[in-house]
């Protein structure tokens, strides 16, 4: 008598060699899933999943037809990848909803396909105005093209709906090892300096990464999240001035807490832009960034992806930034 082969489930993951994509493989591997991750053609350094043990997919999401082979007999299609700096309007909306549509089209055609999940953000609804956590309900007003193109992606996403089961996630800011924004805030602050934007009652929501990649992987394979928007983060609301004392702790000394005023942020955020596109890469600080940082509540309540599948992020700030420091040192970045 033969014996039935075990099916491998297979997950297509895009933004792998990414912060958040890195650990998303890494968990999918320890779930015993075999990954193909997207990688763009002319690509070579993998970056932290340059040994793991994954297929790698060279193509681009913009040419669906370098990846119609790729995700034809695929389990799940984990959508990652995404523009979070540029410097046109357009470039959101292509690196967003174009490529995002793209990639949908292709899923629609995998009868294979249990699970399409999108990583969106935070930024697809904006910030709170009342200092109330926004949650599943609340109405979607993006403050910035980022944002206006994220919730484009998700809307394309429900458009698919009835064809393909699609899980939407949205985290506020994600931190921890590999990440390079949060880290600048430890290097401000260890050279003495910690800006202060926003008003002195500032609020955020925050996630740690490996955190991030748990709830992505369990909302992929749980059957419950079909059809659903979550989102995803520490529980726990961190006055800003609490972030700083924890930064401040972490690399030691003191550091001067600089309130900024909006004129100056923005002054300064529009000479940055300008100078950038001299340069090739998008700036860190850019007109609409100012004004997403200018924000007094970014703020989200987690508790239906906590009450549909049982997910907590388990790591509070002052451990995970903690861990983020100590790797950002072990490496050198600091």
């Amino acid at each position: 008598m033969k014996r039935k082969v075990q099916h491998i489930s297979i997950a297509f993951v895009t933004g792998g060699t990414g912060f958040i994509g890195s650990h998303t493989i890494e968990r999918l591997i320890g779930q015993g899933i075999k990954v193909r991750a997207l990688v763009r053609p002319f690509r070579t350094n993998l970056e932290w999943i340059s040994d793991l043990p994954i297929d790698i997919v060279k193509g681009d999401l913009l040419d669906p037809l370098s990846l119609e082979s790729a995700v034809r007999d695929v389990d799940f299609i984990i959508h990652v990848a995404g523009v979070t700096k540029a410097k046109r309007r357009k470039d959101f909306f292509l690196g967003n909803v174009v490529a995002t549509r793209n990639l949908l089209q292709l899923a629609s055609k995998a009868k294979s396909l249990k699970k399409f999940c999108q990583v969106s953000s935070l930024s697809a609804v904006g910030p709170s105005l009342n200092g109330i956590p926004s949650n599943e309900e609340s109405p979607c007003n993006p403050i910035s093209t980022y944002g206006r193109s994220k919730l484009e992606g998700e809307r394309s996403c429900l458009a698919y709906g009835s064809s393909i089961p699609v899980v939407i996630l949205r985290p506020p800011t994600v931190y921890g090892p590999r990440d390079k924004d949060v880290l600048e805030m430890f290097k401000t602050t260890k050279l003495g300096i910690q800006p202060s934007l926003g008003s002195k009652d500032k609020t955020l929501s925050l996630l740690y990464g490996p955190d991030l990649a748990e709830a992505i992987v369990d909302a992929t394979l749980s059957e419950k999240t079909t059809g659903r928007t979550y989102f995803v983060s520490d529980p726990i609301i961190y006055p800003q001035n609490r972030l700083f004392d924890i930064l401040t702790h972490l690399v030691g000394g003191k550091a001067l807490r600089m309130k900024l005023p909006p004129f100056l942020v923005y002054s300064v955020a529009a000479v940055v832009q300008a100078v950038s596109f001299l340069a090739s890469k998008p700036a860190l600080l850019s007109i609409e960034k100012a004004r997403d940082l200018l924000q007094d509540h970014w703020i989200c309540n987690p508790g239906k992806i906590k009450q549909d599948i049982g997910f907590v992020a388990k790591t509070p700030a002052e451990e995970g930034l903690r861990t983020t420091y100590d790797w950002y040192k072990s490496r050198g970045w600091l």
